[in-house]
């Protein structure tokens, strides 16, 4: 009876276990046995079609730490890359980071014999096709788990079978892996032109996101930053009018919300459900706020964003009202109230920016 009760309570952790490894990624002492069989994506996974018109620049954290997951980290926060330890190369002399900058560098540390990392192929395959020739270098650590990954031959002749372009380096002995802290395959890294480590993702997914900071991070220091056009960056002019004149071309309720700071109702706003595509300006002022390509549905009620068009378009101020603390949301022009910001919001900048609707004025995209 107690070896059958311990099974009943073992074998239910166990599967919870399994899943999450499938889910999260591969554990570096998740496995017991080796696996003899290579589990390879279908072969019409989609090598990560690229919609450009959903490409917004990803805005960094500033408060987010050096090694946090996830984010873009802030330059100013973000540490220098380790090197590349010693291995053997496939598929390219070898490199060195001194020698990329420049060049962003998409680093994502596998090993032949794990599942999550063979279903991230597809896409890390696309965005080296995509990007190569745009400034950006693919370089896959081949970390080993068992004994067979450590083998040359079995290394190139799963290269082959993959049919992997880019650079692969060999990290028997787990120097690189360890100088980047990494506990689990897959993991992907994104360096700046600068050689700064700027993101970092542990797992299948997030592809979306990491394509988006690739393109982010290929952008800066180009004055073609097409994203944000120099017309919609705020230019430091001040709007300044007397209550008076506010309530001459504000509505009551306007006016309420941008000028007393007040908040409308959850669930009555009229863009709350806005699911055109379009931009979002200031009520009182129109500069351009928001884009509804980082507009998302927080079941708040109220309309949210995870980044506004730019960072100088809006103003933090603390908000001490209700016995709490909370982060205010101000147009920079005109110094309306828009709502507040917290710390609860999806990727990649962790951030909700809640606002008002009626301290919005929507534009819908021709």
């Amino acid at each position: 009876m107690f070896i059958r009760y311990k099974a009943i309570v073992v074998l239910p952790v166990l599967f919870v276990a399994l899943a999450l490894m499938v889910v999260v990624g591969c554990s570096r002492l998740a496995s017991s046995a080796e696996t003899k069989d290579v589990v390879v994506a279908p072969s019409n996974v989609a090598e990560m079609p690229v919609n450009e018109s959903s490409f917004i620049p990803v805005m960094a954290n500033e408060n987010a730490a050096p090694d946090a997951a996830d984010v873009l980290i802030a330059p100013a926060k973000a540490k220098v890359a380790p090197a590349l330890s010693e291995g053997k190369w496939v598929n390219s002399d070898p490199l060195t980071l001194d020698g990329l900058r420049g060049r962003v560098v998409y680093v994502e540390f596998w090993t032949f014999g794990c599942y999550n990392c063979i279903n991230t192929l597809p896409t890390v395959k696309g965005f080296d096709s995509k990007y190569r020739e745009k400034g950006l270098t693919v370089i896959g650590v081949q970390a080993p788990e068992f004994e067979r990954e450590k083998v040359f031959e079995n290394i190139v002749l799963a290269i082959k079978k993959h049919d992997i372009k880019y650079p692969i380096v060999t990290d028997n002995n787990m120097k690189t892996w360890d100088a980047y802290g990494v506990n689990a395959w897959p993991t992907i890294v994104i360096l700046d032109k600068q050689g700064r480590i700027r993101y970092r993702h542990v797992g299948e997914g997030a592809y979306d996101t990491q394509e988006n900071v690739i393109k982010t991070l290929l952008a800066e220091g180009d004055s073609k930053m097409a994203a944000v056009s120099s017309d919609a960056v705020y230019n430091g002019e001040k709007i300044v009018k007397s209550d008076e004149e506010w309530l001459k071309i504000l509505t009551p309720e306007q006016f309420h919300v941008l000028r007393e700071e007040g908040t409308e109702r959850a669930y009555t706003g009229e863009y709350t459900d806005n699911h055109e595509t379009g931009e979002y300006y200031c009520s009182a002022c129109k500069l351009k706020l928001f884009s509804s390509k980082a507009k998302f549905d927080s079941g708040t009620g109220w309309p949210s964003f995870y980044q506004p068009i730019a960072a100088k378009n809006v103003t933090e101020k603390t908000d001490t009202a209700y016995g709490q603390t909370r982060t205010e949301i101000e147009c920079s022009r005109c110094g309306s109230h828009l709502g507040h910001v917290f710390d609860d919001g999806p990727n990649p900048t962790g951030l909700r920016y809640c606002m008002n609707s009626v301290s919005l004025k929507f534009e819908k995209s021709k």
